[in-house]
This record gives C-alpha cells, structure tokens and sequence, in this order.
C-alpha cells in the first residue's frame, strides 16, 4: 500500500517524526528475530532465559544465553534500513525532530551513523549492578567473578543491561510526550506483541500512522492508517526518502513570518 503523505499534519512549528523500530529492523544483518518461524522463542522459554525471575533463579545460565547472543551479534553489521534511518534523521535535523525509539539491543542503529537512538529495551553494550544499579560500559562476556567498577559488588553482581520480562522498559517517563507531539509515527520491523511498545500507535496523535513489516497478519484491527509488507531494506528507505521530500516540499511552501 502506498502512503499518501499528503494526509501529513504538522503540529507547532517544527514537526516531529517518532520511529519505532524491532527485531524485524536487524533480521536481514544475521540477528535472529524473536517470535517468527525461526525465532529464539521457539528454541527457548523466555521465562527460564528472559525473565526477572530467571536471574535470580539460575543467573548462569542467563549469562550463557546472553553471552552467545552477544557473540553472535558482534560480526553483525548494518543493513540498509538502518543506514535510512541515520541519513533521515541527519537529513532533515535543521527543520525536523526524529525520535528513533528502537526495541533492539544490539548497536546497528549506532555502527550505520544514527545520531540519536534510544534503547528502550537496554543494549549489548553496556551493563548493570544488580546491587547498586548503575549502568556501565561492558568488558568482555557475563561471569561470576566480574566486579562492579562503582560499588565493588561482584558474585554475579554484573549484569546485562537488557531489560528482562518482568521488568520495566527505559524512558516510559518521557515516551508519551513525544508520541503526542508526532506528526508521522513508523513502526518497523516489530510484532507488536511486546508491551507498553504495542500500545505506542494507541497513544500517538500522529496524522500519519506507518506500519511496515512482512507480514500482512501483523496488527491487522490496529490503529495503523497504513501498511507497507516487505523487507525493511527495500521498503524503508524508499519511505523515509518520500517523507523527507515532503518536509521539504512543505517547510519551502511555508510563508516567512
């Protein structure tokens, strides 16, 4: 389905674009997605590898499941939906905000050049004290014996900075603000089975509502206006490309003051 961004609604005087983006987003650069045909959820229970309550039931084998995932990301390089998104954002950062909310914890988003990315969801690339909760960048893979370099605690006190089932995502203090503000909201790559994250297109005001991902079955009763199926790397950047020349397109229109 094409978008008609003539439907795009400015609010204030600088619009803002929030993304959202998922597991779908690194698929096609070797990082396994979660809940497909392939997906690790259907080779592991997130309750036994994923949860709040597993790392504190059995913290090693949580570290060995996130050291291989860690090692099997490290090869991993950008994929051309990623480099669209940091050429949008420093493309149009003179005359328009982009928010680029990611559920991912890998670092793609940052290897392509983005600007700004938010990690909703935490990262590969730093850790936590389970004791005194600061976070901090990580050397080398999880073990018992790794020392917090802010309190001292160790004996499975470093931890991956990756937010766990039963725990809540980074940044829900600020997020609905700016889904408010939005003009245009894109949600890519993402199952939209993961909350608070599924209920952003809920929350946003944005005139343009953008879903896109492979399959036709992903949010089919939502409050998504549009819906592109697809790779991300052949639907994306086109997109993005369209967007950014209607932003121009309007902000040349628009009179002086």
């Amino acid at each position: 389905m094409e978008v008609n961004f003539k439907e795009l609604t400015f609010k204030g005087e600088r619009p803002l674009v929030f993304i959202l983006s998922g597991a779908g987003l690194s698929a096609e650069s070797g990082i396994p997605t979660f809940r497909d045909a392939n997906g690790l959820w259907r080779k592991y229970d997130p309750k036994e590898l994923a949860s709040i309550g597993a790392l504190e039931r059995h913290t090693q084998d949580v570290f060995d499941f996130y050291n291989e995932r860690i090692k099997n990301a490290e090869p991993c390089r950008p994929n051309a939906a990623h480099i669209a998104i940091a050429e949008f954002q420093k493309d149009v950062a003179a005359f328009c905000d982009v928010i680029h909310v990611t559920q991912n914890v890998d670092n793609l988003n940052e290897l392509a050049g983005s600007p700004r990315v938010f990690h909703l969801h935490g990262d590969f690339q730093t850790s936590q004290c389970r004791k005194c909760k600061k976070t901090f960048p990580r050397i080398g893979f999880y073990q018992r014996e790794q020392v917090c370099p802010v309190c001292g605690a160790n004996s499975f006190a470093v931890r991956p900075n990756v937010v766990l089932f039963g725990e809540i995502p980074y940044g829900m203090d600020w997020i609905p603000s700016y889904l408010k503000k939005a003009c245009v909201f894109i949600s890519v790559g993402t199952s939209g089975t993961v909350y608070p994250a599924a209920d952003f297109v809920r929350e946003t005001k944005a005139s343009l509502r953008i879903n896109l991902d492979l399959d036709p079955l992903i949010h089919p009763y939502s409050k998504f206006n549009h819906r592109v199926y697809g790779k991300c790397t052949e639907t994306l950047p086109p997109l993005l490309d369209e967007l950014k020349k209607e932003l121009i397109t309007r902000l040349k229109e628009k009179p002086a003051e």
